[in-house]
């Protein structure tokens, strides 16, 4: 029995080895690619944002892939990322995480990289996030933040752009799963990232904006997202103190 264990040990010791390289190798290539897609993405040109940075944060890793899905839909259009503009009501900015301007419309996205499982109605202040062990946490209304958004990008872009262009979308992580979601508006659309591209193409079969207005509208806002630093964390701040 000893001999047969002493003869045993040094192939479990290689069968170890070899799997533990293989782990090694796959997860490098798996950080390889990832990272090579990331550095090659539109998302990468617009926002000049870290690989290191995006992957250790979700909320920027959850618009990254929002911004993934975006790039596959069909016809023209471009995106703008954490765009601040002026409230419709109050003082102060609002930060828009993706804003897709698309010759079918503009879609205001707002990016929740949630898991778990997911309810809410549309009428609701709050809407409840439980895991599996039924720990629950609620949080705002995300169309309720989106809507005022919306109203915020069309105050903003009025005069040059009519309401009916805009859609509202609420974009959760393909790693939740929407329970219970009731939405009444018709403009108003809360959906998994990777039904994302689908809803769009459905939404997408009416052209109401040409090229020419699609850039123009991204040059406007692209400037409402190229702000300093500063401008960024009074925002940040005035969140904090809200809630």
């Amino acid at each position: 029995m000893e001999d047969l264990l002493a003869a045993l040990i040094p192939i479990l010791l290689l069968s170890g080895s070899i799997l533990f390289v293989g782990f090694v190798v796959t997860l490098g290539s798996l950080f390889y690619f990832r990272r090579r897609s990331f550095e090659k993405s539109t998302y990468k040109q617009v926002t000049q944002e870290r690989f290191l940075k995006a992957v250790r944060d979700k909320g920027i890793w959850g618009e990254y892939l929002t911004t993934r899905q975006l790039e596959k839909v069909g016809g023209y259009g471009k995106f703008v990322i954490n765009t601040y503009i002026p409230k419709a009501r109050g003082k102060g900015l609002t930060e828009i995480d993706v804003t897709f301007i698309h010759e079918s419309g503009i879609y205001i996205l707002e990016s929740k990289n949630y898991s778990g499982w997911i309810f809410g109605k549309e009428a609701d202040r709050q809407w409840t996030q439980m895991f599996k062990n039924r720990y629950k946490q609620k949080f705002y209304n995300p169309i309720k933040q989106n809507e005022q958004h919306l109203k915020s990008m069309e105050r903003f872009l009025e005069g040059t752009i009519g309401e009916e262009v805009f859609q509202s979308v609420i974009v959760f992580s393909e790693r939740c799963e929407l329970k219970k979601i009731t939405v009444d508006s018709s403009h108003v659309h809360v959906v998994k990232r990777n039904d994302l591209r689908r809803t769009i193409k459905k939404l997408a079969t009416v052209d109401r904006l040409t090229p020419e207005q699609v850039d123009a509208v991204y040059e406007q806002l692209k400037q409402q997202s190229q702000v300093e630093q500063e401008v960024k964390d009074a925002h940040i701040e005035s969140i904090k103190s809200f809630t």
